[in-house]
């Protein structure tokens, strides 16, 4: 007869977590705010790998995987620019009369990266807050049923389809507020606010804005309960979504005032994927390229040739980061697979990233295009001069 171990009931000590998943929960968002990336292995020379044992080389490999598939977020110049707006907002709001604050619209195409930027700053926000006030994270209360706790930060995704109790249920199990399943969407909502306000919100996150479909009379209604939520919360939301602009979020489908109300309490800021246009945004797409290159642990890869790359990689993912990351990921985790423990052309031709960057990368000739006439030079430039 099999031993049976009984666990403790969460058991999820005994099994190896993948990674982190989008955070549902004020719980899962902390984990999100802690979690450390995988500790960077070793950079051996080529000679002390060959020379580890067949289990050595397994285990170091293990470890490169992990370390490659963290691989380093890069801040961008956007994302810095964004962020700057972002926090500037924020001081705006924090002591302002009673009523709406100003909010912020992050719209842009699929895959540019606008999840991780609006998480990155939040994150920035909760550590600065932690670093400043480490007293506010200390104290804690039971009210009813729940914990009490300092929750400056609520970050929820937009389910599909999502009804306006939804939207509010969803803030709640963000909260670890407990609800009856009967409970009506005002009976929710008020307790929702309520909690808010007693663990201090000052930022709300809303992802995927894009699921609320305006051309129905179901998205108006959640679009509605979402301003109501905001005119009666004492913080500061930012949206993200794809094609916010004409997805509704500030037309409406209706215009006139509910247009004038909408666009009129929330700056609207684009994120695009890179272009080439000009010298500064070569550099800038070059710096990218480069900061996920160092970070790299391979024993054959020629350092400054993904650098040198850097026409190629635009033209196979279209200057979005998503992409390049994707790609750049995939091809060192084939490398060392294969034992090839370089990124070439050759190995990154073998890796089929997403189907949008792939297809579009298919269909358009592969040609280096013209640089423009070049700017005024300086010497702080001479590196990514030589690159291009």
């Amino acid at each position: 007869m099999p031993t049976i171990t009984a666990f403790p009931d969460d058991g999820h000590e005994f099994f190896e977590h993948p990674g982190l998943s989008e955070p549902r929960t004020k719980l899962e968002w902390r984990a999100y705010l802690h979690a450390l990336p995988p500790r960077k292995p070793t950079n051996l020379t080529l000679t002390e790998y060959e020379q580890l044992t067949t289990a050595g080389k397994a285990l170091h490999n293990k470890a490169r995987f992990a370390h490659h598939s963290a691989l380093v977020i890069v801040r961008t110049a956007q994302m810095q620019r964004i962020h700057h707006q972002m926090r500037r907002r924020m001081l705006t709001n924090a002591h302002q009369p009673a009523g709406a604050r100003r909010g912020i619209v992050v719209d842009g195409p699929a895959t540019v990266g606008k999840s991780t930027l609006v998480k990155m700053f939040a994150a920035d926000f909760e550590h600065r807050l932690r670093r400043e006030h480490p007293e506010r994270f200390e104290r804690s209360y039971r009210s009813e049923t729940h914990t009490i706790d300092y929750t400056p930060v609520v970050y929820i995704n937009i389910p599909s389809q999502a009804t306006p109790k939804d939207l509010s249920v969803a803030l709640a199990d963000y909260m670890g507020m407990p609800y009856r399943t009967g409970a009506t969407k005002s009976a929710i909502t008020n307790r929702v606010l309520a909690d808010m306000d007693r663990c201090g919100v000052q930022l709300v996150i809303i992802d995927d804005a894009h699921f609320m479909d305006l051309s129905l009379k179901e998205g108006k209604v959640v679009n509605d309960h979402l301003k109501y939520i905001a005119n009666h919360t004492a913080a500061t939301f930012i949206y993200t979504g794809v094609d916010l602009k004409h997805s509704g979020l500030f037309l409406e489908g209706t215009g006139g005032a509910r247009v004038t109300q909408t666009s009129g309490r929330n700056a609207l800021i684009h994120m695009q994927p890179f272009t080439l246009d000009t010298l500064e945004d070569k550099q800038d797409w070059i710096s990218v390229i480069s900061a996920m290159e160092d970070a790299l642990i391979l024993y054959r890869h020629e350092p400054g040739s993904l650098k040198r790359d850097w026409r190629y990689l635009h033209q196979r993912t279209e200057g979005n980061i998503s992409s390049l990351a994707e790609l750049i990921r995939e091809s060192a985790a084939e490398a060392v697979m294969t034992g090839t423990e370089a990124i070439t052309r050759a190995v990154m031709n073998r890796i089929e990233i997403n189907e949008h960057a792939q297809t579009a990368y298919n269909s358009t000739p592969h040609h280096e295009p013209e640089p423009p006439a070049a700017p005024q030079q300086h010497p702080d430039d001479e590196e990514e001069r030589e690159a291009i």
